[in-house]
């Protein structure tokens, strides 16, 4: 009777040693689950910076064409009207003249 008495005694603090295993092992599996999510978090925030960043550089370079174009543009637009003011300011100027001093051709 004594034999079984401790052989049950035995199992039961085996099963308890068992047990706080199992649970340490789950808290370490917890842990671990934290950890690779925190990394992959930062992982994910990392590569958002790094398409913000570029997606900045991106829209700072398409500005500048744009705006290179349009300082194109409106250099040929001015250029356009400095021509045709140089061609037509006597016509133009006469035209006024006549205008003012009520003068029909």
């Amino acid at each position: 009777m004594k034999t079984l008495i401790r052989e049950v005694i035995q199992l039961d603090q085996q099963a308890r040693l068992e047990i706080e295993e199992l649970k340490r092992e789950k808290e370490e599996l917890f842990n671990s689950f934290k950890e690779m999510k925190a990394d992959l978090k930062n992982q994910q925030l990392l590569e958002l910076e790094k398409q913000t960043k570029q997606l900045e550089v991106d829209a700072q370079i398409l500005f500048e064409q744009r705006l290179v174009q349009y300082q194109e543009k409106n250099a040929i637009r001015e250029a356009n009207i400095v021509k045709q003011y140089e061609a037509n300011k006597d016509v133009w100027l006469k035209e006024l003249m006549d205008f003012i001093l009520g003068e029909d051709n």
